[in-house]
């Protein structure tokens, strides 16, 4: 029995996704490719991993047997990659970055070019999701988080904090009531997260206890929430380094102030590429005042 690796890692994605259009995505494979690895992995096994339906893709008792394994393989395939990563010193190659939608979208494009210009036989791949990429299954090379990493593998760099605050556009708050205490809020829109609590659990520690049904507008993304601010929806979180530089824009309440930590985080297996490194060493820097390259 032959059975390759490649196929075992699309029957993992699929476990992972619960479907074979989802997998082919993460893979960057077509739906189809997707359904012929399956098929020639069962071939190989001589049974079926899974059911397929309306629902998706379920799992056959024996495919379940085997989801653990495959994770286990995959994630030996992730540290030889990684080994092997650390061994490069080439100055070419791919780097993979990954970022908020904040830093991804408005921020990194303006910092990230002068890199590039710089080392031109460097491309740049960027994730660009709220949710944590993991390093340690190679999903980016490096990491731009607003938390402090836990994890023991990896090497962390915390480059500073960045302050947040409340702010409407004045437009809003020429047809509102002002605002004096956090009592006020309750007679304002209120802009903010669905189901992500992160910038919830910040102004909870600087004071206010915000819940998501306050929020008269909600959305987790965090492109989407700003524009709201920026357009008079009614008063919500922003960077203040950002919002600093966007006409019209009035912070409220300015006494309450909660601060997000910046890090840097890679894989401590890659931490001696010297491509890595470089990237690592550059943000650093540039990261130190993330919002001059802001848009306005």
């Amino acid at each position: 029995m032959q059975i390759s690796l490649d196929h075992i890692r699309t029957f993992h994605a699929v476990v992972k996704h619960g479907s074979l259009l989802a997998a082919a995505r993460d893979l960057g494979l077509t739906q189809p490719t997707v359904g012929r690895h399956i098929d020639l992995l069962e071939k190989a096994l001589g049974f079926r991993l899974f059911t397929r339906g309306r629902e998706g893709a379920r799992l056959t008792e024996k495919g379940t047997d085997l989801v653990s394994v495959a994770g286990q393989m995959m994630g030996t395939a992730a540290d030889f990659e990684r080994v092997a990563s650390g061994l490069e010193e080439r100055i070419e190659g791919t780097i993979r970055l990954s970022a908020n939608e904040i830093f991804g979208s408005l921020l990194l494009p303006g910092i990230i070019g002068g890199f590039m210009r710089r080392h031109p036989m460097i491309q740049i791949e960027l994730d660009v999701r709220n949710e944590s990429a993991n390093l340690l299954q190679r999903d980016a090379d490096i990491a731009i988080r607003l938390f402090r990493p836990t994890q023991a593998d990896l090497i962390a760099r915390k480059i500073g904090a960045l302050e947040l605050g409340l702010y409407a556009h004045e437009d809003y708050l020429a047809q509102h009531p002002a605002l004096e205490t956090l009592t006020d809020l309750e007679h304002h829109v209120l802009i903010g997260q669905d189901r992500d609590p992160s910038l919830i659990e910040a102004f909870r520690e600087a004071g206010l206890p915000l819940r998501p049904d306050k929020f008269a507008f909600r959305c987790d993304n965090n492109i989407a929430t700003l524009n709201a601010t920026r357009a008079g929806l009614g008063i919500g979180p922003l960077h203040v380094g950002m919002a600093k530089s966007w006409p019209g824009m009035i912070r409220v309440l300015p006494d309450l102030a909660p601060t997000l930590e910046l890090w840097l985080a890679c894989h401590s297996d890659v931490r001696h590429n010297k491509r890595i490194r470089l990237v690592m060493d550059y943000l650093a820097a540039e990261l130190k005042t993330p919002y001059a390259a802001c848009p306005t």
